[in-house]
């Protein structure tokens, strides 16, 4: 990634551009001026760099070491619009403008990303993306900003502790930037993995518990002699007063009405049969006798033979039409005996049925007292209770071992990618500590021996530099700072991680000049940019010469930053 450019403007109008080289920056004052180039905001861009990924206005405008307020600085604010953006090539190889409105009032700021309105979470939640490579919650954005911007006194002397001491860092914290910064790229993994360890122990002692309190209480013996007490009870109030068993009476008893309504429907057949063969023999006995002459005429005209010819008299007539009613009735009669029979025997099975119906009945009916029976319904009612808080404990345990199962499962592929996450940092930390002793040879002429200290079991982390001699001094405190964010970018570079690959250092005029020339030097081949401020006059006339094409900002009492 790389920072292109940093631009001020009050109300709309540009009052400072800063386009940055691609290794070396140097802020600083004016040579030709005899004037201070002391409070004039050399400090200032890289506290707007630091403001723009969401810090704090404050160290903008207000004096670090009193606490006051710089009055024409802060009447800018209060009165004028005043903005700052920063654009700079991501790590996903797009360009991107970061913008806010520099308001003393928090309800006042604004956040804008490639000039749309943004909440501070999509803007915190872009940069990070885009400048840091991080997708997850942590590490935050505010615990990232003072490695890559050590804009103060006490970030610049501070080498592995560089976070601001009025923003506490825990332990886990610091633990989960680290790791980000050796290369460890999903960060959760370690909250994952501690919480499902805390899962798995408070899980586990739950598990003990309940086997203790299953085994103490004899719960599944309980469980056993309650389940046979409900059945002897059930069963109790389902025997008829026989012991016969009243639910198959009741099977018996819908079985009997089938077969009757099937009787029914057959009765009802043969009866209707019976009926109409009774009454058509009735008729036919009653008119047998009263037969007219024209209903003779009817019958036999049809055949087309007169009477006259075939009939002598009105007594042959007669005979042959009686024999003719005879031959029908005994048509119509054709096994109606039978049909009698059907029905007699379907009428005595149905009574029989009947009856048997009506015994079931009785024998259905207890005779058992209504005390006893609800005693045993309460009886029932109680140890139904009493089986359903048993048997959710046991339904508790196994509930506890089957999650218990579950998350150790994925304790085991979290700890698998763990491993492998922990090999990235060991490759790091063998680069850095390689690049770092480099750099601390040519500063100092003693490598220096960094440790990341990581204990793999829990991820904690205790970085330290251990060297011969002690770096109290505040020029060669600021310089072991400045080798460690070299030797950082270096090693980013060489193993070619999207990592940020810059640096902004406040103030290194306490530095010693050879060590000044010598970090120039190295910054400038270094794959990456280091942004610093300084006094001119800590320069020579040749060394002014010299890195002059690396000065992006020269400013003088005249020339303030705010121009204020």
């Amino acid at each position: 990634m790389k920072l292109l450019k940093l631009i001020t403007k009050v109300d709309g109008n540009v009052i400072r551009e800063i386009e940055f080289n691609d290794t070396l920056n140097i802020i600083t004052n004016k040579r030709d001026s005899n004037l201070s180039g002391n409070q004039i905001g050399k400090s200032v861009p890289g506290r707007i760099i630091d403001f723009l990924l969401d810090g704090s206005i404050n160290p903008i405008y207000i004096d670090e070491e009193f606490g006051t307020a710089e009055p024409n600085i802060r009447q800018l604010f209060e009165e004028r619009d005043v903005t700052s953006s920063l654009s700079y090539i991501g790590l996903d190889g797009n360009i991107t403008e970061i913008k806010r409105n520099l308001a003393i009032e928090n309800s006042n700021v604004c956040y804008y990303v490639n000039n749309e309105l943004k909440t501070k979470k999509e803007y915190n939640t872009h940069i990070l993306k885009t400048m840091f490579n991080v997708y997850s919650t942590k590490p935050t954005l505010r615990k990232l900003a003072p490695k890559f911007l050590r804009t103060d006194a006490s970030r610049m002397t501070k080498t592995v502790k560089f976070n601001d001491d009025k923003f506490p860092i825990s332990q886990a914290d610091r633990n989960t930037l680290f790791l980000y910064l050796f290369n460890f790229e999903d960060t959760e993994i370690l909250s994952k993995i501690q919480k499902l360890k805390t899962f798995l122990d408070n899980y586990g002692k739950k598990l003990i518990s309940f086997n203790g309190i299953i085994k103490d209480d004899k719960i599944i013996g309980t469980i056993k002699s309650t389940k046979k007490e409900l059945d002897k009870l059930e069963k109790f109030l389902l025997l008829s007063e026989n012991n016969t068993d009243k639910l198959a009476i009741i099977d018996e008893i819908n079985s009997i009405d089938n077969k009757q309504n099937n009787l029914s429907d057959q009765v009802l057949s043969l009866d209707l049969k019976v009926n109409n063969i009774t009454k058509t023999q009735s008729l036919l006995q009653a008119n047998q006798s009263h037969q007219l002459l024209s209903e003779l005429e009817i019958i036999y005209g049809y055949a087309a033979i007169k009477m006259d010819s075939v009939i002598k008299d009105y007594d042959s007539v007669l005979r042959f039409h009686n024999h003719l009613l005879d031959t029908k009735s005994e048509f119509i009669t054709d096994g109606f005996e039978k049909l009698q029979v059907k029905l007699h025997k379907a009428t005595d099975e149905l009574k029989l049925l009947e009856k048997k119906k009506s015994s079931l009945y009785l024998e259905l009916k207890s005779k058992k007292k209504i005390d006893e029976i609800s005693d045993s319904v309460k009886r029932i009612g109680e140890l139904n209770k009493t089986l359903i808080e048993l048997n959710a404990i046991v339904e508790k345990k196994d509930s506890i071992e089957t999650r218990l199962e579950e998350e150790a499962k994925n304790l085991e592929k979290l700890s698998e990618k763990l491993s492998g996450e922990f090999q990235n940092v060991n490759t790091f930390e063998t680069e850095f500590k390689r690049n770092f002793k480099g750099y601390t040879k040519v500063f100092y002429g003693i490598e220096y021996n960094f440790n990341l200290n990581l204990d793999t079991t829990n991820g904690d982390c205790r970085p330290s530099v251990d060297d011969i001699q002690s770096n109290n001094d505040g020029g060669l405190k600021r310089l072991e700072a400045i080798t460690f964010d070299l030797s950082y970018i270096k090693s980013v570079g060489s193993l070619d991680l999207l990592r940020p690959t810059f640096v902004i250092h406040d103030s290194i005029d306490e530095v010693d000049i050879k060590h000044i020339r010598q970090l120039f030097n190295e910054s400038i081949k270094l794959s990456g940019q280091q942004i610093v401020s300084m006094l001119v006059s800590q320069l020579e006339e040749v060394d002014y010469r010299k890195y002059k094409d690396y000065i992006v900002l020269e400013l003088s009492q005249e020339d303030k930053y705010f121009k204020v």
